[in-house]
């Protein structure tokens, strides 16, 4: 299979176009051949980290189409697309409307800092994510659960709802697992915590769905889910950072042992 080539249209400030340096396609193709665990999107994102930090796809150039990558890297189109979309999130593509994506420039410590958090995180080091999310949601639950209201915890319950609704669909269910921990950090009412249990959500999305595969993970996590509610809805502060800490904790054992399964 022919290596992907990006569209090298190139964003400049001026009318002259910066040259770009030749690249043989064994370079690229180094970077996009088929991935090993195809349910990850992590994997496809850090395959588009390195191409990016070894200067193969340069700020300003047009990555390769949805259609493209997904033929390239032996996925479906969904798998590209979260994977996309999670970059853009971070700060790192830049998606135009009718056009396509581009790499942006980094030109900000936000997406320096995004870009080392997001992308450089493997499996040898899930582990801070982990701790990143034990000492921010632990503490937005505890928080939620002392300046809840009637209407707030109504709004998570029902969230809970749609979780139990659509088990059957993993992108839906996924959508309102992100939605519930992302409401209860607004819950708490301080907005940096909000922002970071938001982008903590973004890379949640790239790793998690691994687990949705294995039947018993949707009905246990709307179990510990409902912990966590019960707990904010009653105002009970302890109780809800000690629900939200076992249901941290529980997830991650369960991903972990999914990656393990599926190594070689």
């Amino acid at each position: 299979m022919d290596p992907v080539q990006p569209n090298r249209t190139r964003r400049t400030r001026s009318p002259e176009k910066r040259p770009r340096p030749f690249l043989s396609d064994a370079s690229e193709a180094e970077y996009t051949r088929p991935v090993s665990r195809a349910t990850l999107p992590q994997e496809i994102v850090n395959a588009i980290a390195e191409l990016i930090m070894q200067g193969i796809w340069k700020p300003g150039d047009m990555i390769p189409s949805e259609k493209e990558l997904a033929a390239q890297f032996r996925v479906g189109r969904s798998t590209i697309r979260e994977a996309v979309k999670s970059l853009a999130v971070l700060g790192v593509l830049e998606a135009r409307v009718g056009e396509g994506s581009y790499v942006r420039e980094a030109n900000s410590e936000l997406l320096s800092g995004a870009f080392k958090w997001g992308l450089l995180l493997s499996e040898r080091n899930l582990g801070d994510l982990v701790d990143v999310r034990v000492l921010v949601e632990v503490e937005c639950a505890g928080r939620a659960a002392a300046s809840r209201t009637m209407a707030t915890a109504h709004a998570l319950m029902q969230t809970l709802e749609h979780m139990r609704g659509v088990q059957e669909d993993e992108r839906r269910f996924m959508a309102f697992d992100n939605a519930f921990h992302t409401q209860i950090a607004e819950m708490a009412g301080n907005c940096i915590f909000a922002s970071i249990a938001s982008t903590i959500q973004v890379i949640v999305r790239l790793w998690y769905p691994a687990t949705y595969y294995v039947p018993e993970t949707k009905e246990t996590t709307i179990v510990e889910h409902l912990a966590i509610a019960r707990a904010i809805e009653q105002g009970d502060v302890e109780a809800a950072r000690t629900a939200m800490r076992t249901h941290l904790l529980k997830a991650a054992a369960r991903l972990e042992r999914v990656i393990v399964e599926r190594r070689p």
